[in-house]
């Protein structure tokens, strides 16, 4: 088995350009700023990180880490530096080091243990010990972050090993009821869009536009709820909040206005559903917040709305999709997971199908505005 120290770039002290010859931006950053601060190692490290460089990523998310003052008021922490180091590690196929592990226990006990419970899953295949390793150690990191689909994953590993996913049933139906939004001013491919859903679904499809969105949230949440919705700084922020809130109150099935229902025939195939909350993963275990449905008070959907205010006020720069995107909807379900495994709590009424069920039912709707790179959506 491989050891991390075996890599000449992570056992060499020397960080230079050449280094990082095969990484045009880490190396063309590296050449403008060095990396002798935190702030230059862990840009490098990010560069890396995002292109797949895991290993060499790791090598510069330790060095930012040994630059730290270890201060518990210096940014990035110094357990986040060195729990991401430890993770690609892992991502690389080696062997997260003890040593490390022990170190970095000694700034946070639940991080250690998430390195713990991923080694587990991914080194022995153990996705109950990993379970039960991790807890909620996702608490300590952003709704929405990595820990969270790494978590999904491995409870979805472990539920199929025996033999199918089953869920609780739910005595209530998800309402047969399409709710949509788009802010003000929709383009011709959006209108068009609205009209088919209005065509096939009839009494059944609400379009929300600001004015009647911040008017509806008045009535059922209040004045603040309403506000709040008007002052965010992204139309996809205000698109967000709404979609819990509805779905709370009203139960039903939410679209984002540049999806399409399939066809009537796969309208019709999701009424009945007796799933409390009927989520769809992607293949890289993020769950969809553009189409979903849950019965009225559902508490995955509480849990998700109740992050999205505490995120709106406690982080109010965090990214979007972390914030009150697709983030929320997976720590909803980290919570009822963990509280089902380790706390013999009842997991709620969840259904989580994956990206082939939900292209069953949705597809992408083509917009000039994407082509663009303006989607509000992706922002």
């Amino acid at each position: 088995m491989s050891d991390p120290a075996d890599s000449p770039l992570i056992s060499s002290e020397k960080f230079d350009a050449q280094s990082l010859a095969f990484d045009g931006q880490a190396f063309s950053y590296y050449e403008k700023h060095g990396a002798e601060t935190v702030e230059h190692a862990f840009a490098i490290a990010n560069i890396l990180h995002i292109h797949a460089r895991v290993l060499e990523a790791s090598s510069f998310y330790r060095r930012a880490f040994d630059l730290h003052s270890k201060s518990q008021t210096e940014f990035p922490l110094p357990q986040s530096l060195l729990q991401v180091r430890l993770l690609c590690l892992l991502k690389a196929g080696l062997e997260a080091n003890t040593q490390e592990i022990y170190e970095l226990e000694k700034y946070s006990v639940p991080m250690a243990n998430y390195i713990r419970g991923v080694s587990a899953a991914w080194r022995s295949g153990d996705t109950e010990g990993s379970l039960k390793l991790i807890g909620n150690a996702f608490e300590e990191f952003h709704s929405g972050e990595e820990i969270d689909r790494l978590y999904l994953e491995i409870a979805l590993r472990w539920l199929r090993s025996f033999g199918s996913i089953d869920f609780p049933s739910n005595e209530k139906e998800i309402p047969h009821h399409l709710y949509m939004y788009w802010d003000n001013n929709p383009p011709e491919e959006i209108r068009n869009n609205i009209e088919f859903h209005k065509k096939i679904i009839g009494d059944n499809f609400t379009i929300f536009d600001q004015q009647s969105a911040a008017a509806w949230l008045y009535d059922y949440y209040g004045k603040d709820a309403s506000e709040l919705f008007l002052k965010v700084r992204h139309p996809a922020e205000g698109a967000d909040i709404l979609r819990l809130h509805v779905i709370m109150a009203n139960g039903g099935w939410w679209l984002d206005a540049d999806l399409k229902i399939r066809s009537p025939e796969a309208w019709a195939n999701l009424a009945g559903s007796k799933a409390g909350c009927q989520l769809f993963t992607t293949d890289n275990f993020v769950l969809h917040n553009d189409f979903f449905g849950a019965a009225p008070s559902d508490p995955v959907i509480t849990n998700a709305m109740m992050t999205a205010w505490a995120n709106m006020f406690i982080h109010p720069h965090l990214y979007i999709a972390f914030k009150t995107g697709p983030g929320v909807l997976n720590r909803a379900v980290s919570r009822a997971l963990f509280q089902s495994i380790r706390q013999n709590v009842t997991l709620p009424a969840l259904r989580i199908d994956n990206q082939s069920t939900f292209d069953m039912y949705a597809e992408e709707y083509e917009v000039a505005y994407k082509s663009g790179g303006n989607s509000w959506h992706n922002q």
